[in-house]
């Protein structure tokens, strides 16, 4: 089996120890390089086309954003997962314009650091949840006490109208696993096992009743 390859782009020595010490165990996942600099970073990426390349954006900066698109430019495909700290909706939105395919916050657990790589090497994506709370939290609409994003009031009413996952993706033109990523993030607040509780809940909680009236500014956004 060949092992996913990675680069790993961080200025934090104590960050690339760390990941070289969670994922030396995996046989399918392999550090091919390390480095802090944007122009090796491009170099790498150009002679030994990593699968993955993980990066911190712990401090989001122009530069930052210069690396990767000196690594996009080298290789517009790449796949990038980045570690960040994500405290504002302005600053989630220029991570999401620079389609960036894995987000992840910097106290996630280890065996989610291999979930998220895996899952973005195999179908694309993979964003924390709590990430997703995060970029929402000074924007949500606000139900029956219940705190929900549009994006999550959207698929809640599609779940509730019977549709799919995949058919949630192709409606909405997000992927397969940002649809589970969002459900997962609503089973959680309306403290649900299952997609039909989550859908009883928010009627006894006249969720779904007012969800028609959204912000019309955050539409779309993730």
């Amino acid at each position: 089996m060949q092992a996913i390859k990675l680069l790993v782009v961080d200025h934090y020595t104590l960050l690339r120890e760390a990941l070289r010490a969670i994922l030396k165990p995996e046989q399918d996942i392999s550090i091919i390089a390390e480095t802090h600099d944007a122009d090796e970073a491009a170099n790498i990426v150009l002679e030994q086309s990593p699968d993955i390349i993980l990066i911190s954006l712990l401090k989001p900066s122009q530069s930052s954003a210069d690396m990767i698109r000196k690594i996009r430019e080298v290789d517009p495909a790449a796949k990038l997962i980045a570690f960040i700290d994500v405290k504002s909706r302005e600053a989630g939105q220029a991570l999401f314009d620079l389609k960036i395919a894995g987000l992840l916050r910097i106290d996630i657990e280890p065996a989610e650091v291999k979930t998220a790589i895996r899952q973005v090497y195999a179908s694309g994506n993979y964003i924390d949840p709590r990430i997703i709370d995060t970029l929402f939290n000074n924007n949500n609409a606000k139900n029956g006490g219940l705190k929900l994003s549009v994006r999550q009031l959207q698929i809640l009413k599609m779940i509730a109208e019977g549709f799919t996952n995949k058919r949630i993706s192709a409606e909405l033109g997000i992927s397969h696993d940002t649809v589970k990523t969002h459900i997962r993030v609503i089973l959680r607040k309306l403290k649900a096992a299952d997609r039909a509780q989550a859908v009883s809940k928010a009627y006894e909680l006249g969720v779904l009743r007012n969800s028609n009236d959204l912000d019309q500014d955050l539409i779309g956004w993730y």
